[in-house]
């Protein structure tokens, strides 16, 4: 077997892996939780804002103010331009909750976060974002989950679905919550917060050092930094903050896109969890997830414009991609998707390579904040997605010269990518 088959069926290997791996971690079981408990502690729960519609702000003081809890305050912090932020202080605030803006917005929404923390007298910490809404128990179900753990990860659900995008995106939300959170917390597998979505002793957040300014996902460097401090990461699978679908496509792709330069710029790091044994090696996956998932096709794109100069068996490549299809297709059926789209693993594809790639790199990255609420649709020309299949193509067209099988297969997933809207 020749060096490029060798890693042709690695990658096919790996890739597949994580896939199967989702697929064996789903699970509906019920999570024994101890029963809730009275207030315990003052809670703060900090909402870092931008570009964000006064709308938005205004339904969530309106839904925070209606918590039962007896010792809490929210802070907004905000980096908005001061003409934007001139929107918001006509919203009307309880006495406890306070709307701050940075003059000098550094270190992304870290920096946020670790400016509203200095600002807070909670032993508890709530981090929010401000399309989140949750029950009037909120902070009593976390206040009882803080007993027993240090930090923990809420479950997300989407809500006020209005399009076939959105009802896509509800179900891999609902779907990541019982696999990479549910199914991994009952195997004792590290848990990494949604920064959505998450609380976390105020004395323990100050002992690890706040939040890493600086980098774009904070959420999943703070987890790998939990991880490393030997900080358990509990899960609370009863408490329930509903969040927001992306409207559009373009919202979609960008958000993605966010994610996987975010892991992608942690690589790095994220590699430091190898040395805690399996559950450090298994966490290390779960951080590059984002690179895993195209690290096939990342390969079979390089193995077509080497084909000149390194020859490949049309056996490897068609094995390679049954087992991706396979694998693929056990998710699928695991899963229980009512709803099915050949754009979702499209576009998925097209944001984790050029997010992943563009983060290992640490390129500029520009922050695009999704938008929250509903707006006419626009024109959007994927410029990524063509860019990447053109190099599909232009890969298959080499191969073809001397492989009919390979150069096909490289063909097609040209044209798949190309399906997005």
């Amino acid at each position: 077997m020749l060096f490029i088959d060798v890693v042709i069926i690695l990658s096919a290997i790996l890739s597949s892996s994580w896939i199967l791996l989702e697929t064996f971690y789903y699970t509906r079981s019920g999570i024994s939780y101890p029963a809730r408990g009275s207030a315990d502690g003052k809670a703060s729960i900090i909402v870092a804002i931008k570009e964000e519609d006064p709308s938005t702000i205004s339904e969530l003081v309106e839904n925070l103010s209606k918590l039962n809890y007896s010792d809490y305050e929210v802070i907004l912090v905000s980096d908005d331009p001061e003409e934007k932020f001139e929107r918001l202080k006509h919203i009307k605030l309880p006495v406890n909750f306070r709307l701050v803006r940075r003059d000098k917005p550094h270190g992304r929404k870290a920096g946020a976060l670790n400016y509203g923390v200095s600002l807070s007298s909670g032993e508890l910490l709530v981090f929010l974002d401000a399309e989140a809404r949750v029950d009037p128990d909120f902070l009593t179900k976390v206040s009882t989950h803080l007993r027993q753990a240090e930090a923990v990860a809420l479950r997300l659900k989407v809500r006020d679905l209005k399009n076939k995008l959105q009802v896509l995106y509800s179900g891999i939300t609902e779907f990541s919550m019982d696999s990479l959170f549910r199914g991994r917390y009952l195997r004792g597998l590290p848990i990494f917060p949604n920064g959505s979505a998450f609380a976390i002793k105020s004395s323990t957040l100050k002992r690890i050092g706040g939040w890493k300014e600086g980098v774009v996902a904070e959420d999943l460097e703070i987890g790998i930094r939990l991880f490393l401090n030997g900080v358990k990461v509990g899960y609370a699978d009863d408490v329930v903050v509903e969040t927001l679908a992306p409207y559009n496509w373009k919202d979609l792709f960008h958000q993605m896109k966010r994610w996987a330069y975010g892991s992608g710029q942690l690589l790095p790091y994220s590699l430091s969890m190898i040395s805690k044994g399996i559950k450090g090696i298994e966490g290390a996956m779960y951080a590059n997830q984002w690179g895993i998932y195209p690290l096939f096709f990342i390969v079979l794109l390089i193995a077509g414009f080497l084909s000149p100069i390194l020859s490949s068996s049309p056996i490897i490549w068609i094995s390679s991609m049954s087992l991706f299809l396979l694998s693929s297709l056990v998710f699928s059926l695991r899963s229980r998707t009512r709803e099915y789209d050949l754009r979702i693993p499209a576009l998925m594809i097209s944001a984790f390579l050029s997010g992943y790639f563009l983060g290992l790199f640490n390129a500029k990255f520009s922050w695009r904040v999704t938008p929250k609420v509903e707006r006419e649709q626009e024109l959007w020309i994927p410029l990524e997605p063509n860019v990447i299949s053109y190099l599909f193509l232009v890969s298959g067209i080499i191969t073809l010269k001397s492989y009919l099988i390979q150069g096909t297969i490289l063909f097609v997933i040209s044209i798949v990518l190309l399906i997005i809207p």
